[in-house]
């Protein structure tokens, strides 16, 4: 891949950083709008299994019944996945119009003014970009992917009524096992698992969201912007895809774009072409290390910021060995990030590692 040339301004990673935690809360609240739609859920299973009246497994009034409730959960489902995808567009639309206004915040040429994208070509690109998340379900669309995702709820539902049924648990039971029991605070039953599924899913899609909104802004300033450079959550829980990739250039139209995994929290800000001035006030960013919360170098990567760290903290975030391996290895933190990820940015085992970097491993004694 051809070398991405041009600058990242800090202040603009200090932004970026910025919108990223606001957009983490966005996310919370989001999941919280779940609420409602699951205690109707709730309401229609007691209320359905209720007048099941079923005292035995008899196959066919179990379908019967799976059915009725089927149906009903599929219209809260479909009324909440409405909801979401509005609200989803909506917010895309509003970080468009921010992604430009932060350009026009660090862009000091006068006669350079941010292109904000029509509203209903965001939309469109929301609907229309396949998320970027690794695994079986890549390269989905938002829509069906929700769907997917509500259908296995249901799925999941179905399963545990026919089960107790089969098995010759009472009404009471089964309806136990969906709510959860009173010692646990209601947080053993499905609904439960579900409402913390939804979570992952909400925090997924806002990513999503936030990334083709953000692109559709780098496109249409692609007088301005001649790529874009991956920027990772600076603390322990980020994952060994994020890591690696902290920091790495991709064409404006090229390369893997956040959310890479669920509930993924990397972000992206634009290399700008050097023909523009570019503000530079030595921005930061939030990051949160043995010490807790502190503001570092905005241009600082993953593994040189791991690599300031108590050797505990390294150990936490990546493992005893690769922290032993960062630390006495004798690699660069770019390097090591390097080391991470193989095609498709599919995280690496150490046994991979070492065939690429034998002296390192044998310099760290590993």
């Amino acid at each position: 891949m051809a070398e991405i040339k041009g600058n990242v301004s800090p202040e603009l990673v200090n932004i970026t950083t910025r919108g990223q935690v606001l957009l983490e809360r966005l996310k919370s609240g989001q999941a919280a709008k779940f609420a409602p739609f699951l205690k109707r859920m709730e309401v229609i299973l007691r209320m359905r299994l209720a007048a099941g009246d079923l005292t035995g497994y008899q196959a066919r009034r179990v379908a019967v019944l799976l059915d009725s409730i089927e149906t009903d959960l599929r219209a809260v489902l479909g009324e909440y996945r409405t909801a979401l995808t509005g609200d989803l567009v909506d917010t895309a639309i509003q970080q468009a119009q921010f992604e430009a206004k932060s350009l026009d915040t660090v862009v000091t040429t006068p006669a350079f003014e941010a292109v904000i994208p029509a509203a209903t070509q965001v939309r469109a690109a929301v609907l229309s970009a396949p998320l970027s998340v690794v695994g079986y379900n890549q390269g989905q669309l938002l829509e069906s992917w929700l769907q997917n995702w509500s259908e296995g709820q249901i799925e999941q539902i179905s399963g545990v009524i026919r089960q107790g049924y089969y098995q010759g648990q009472t009404t009471e039971q089964i309806v136990r096992a969906l709510r959860g029991t009173t010692k646990a605070n209601f947080q053993d039953g499905t609904l439960a698992q579900i409402d913390r599924s939804n979570r992952t899913v909400v925090r997924t899609a806002v990513q999503h969201m936030s990334t083709v909104a953000r692109q559709q802004t780098y496109e249409a300033n692609s007088d301005l912007i001649t790529g874009v450079q991956w920027v990772s959550t600076l603390d322990s829980r980020t994952t060994s895809q994020c890591r690696a990739l902290s920091g790495r250039r991709f064409p404006i139209d090229k390369g893997p774009r956040p959310p890479l995994h669920p509930a993924c929290r990397s972000t992206t800000v634009p290399v700008l072409d050097n023909a523009f001035d570019i503000l530079d006030n030595g921005a930061t960013q939030a990051s949160k290390g043995a010490e807790g919360g502190q503001q570092v170098a905005a241009d600082l990567t993953y593994y040189e910021w791991l690599k300031t760290q108590p050797s505990g903290l390294q150990d936490a975030a990546i493992g005893p060995a690769r922290g032993k391996l960062l630390r006495s290895g004798g690699l660069s933190a770019e390097r090591f990030a390097q080391l991470q990820l193989g095609q498709n940015f599919q995280p690496l085992t150490l046994e991979q590692m070492r065939e690429l970097e034998p002296l390192a491993f044998k310099r760290a004694g590993i």
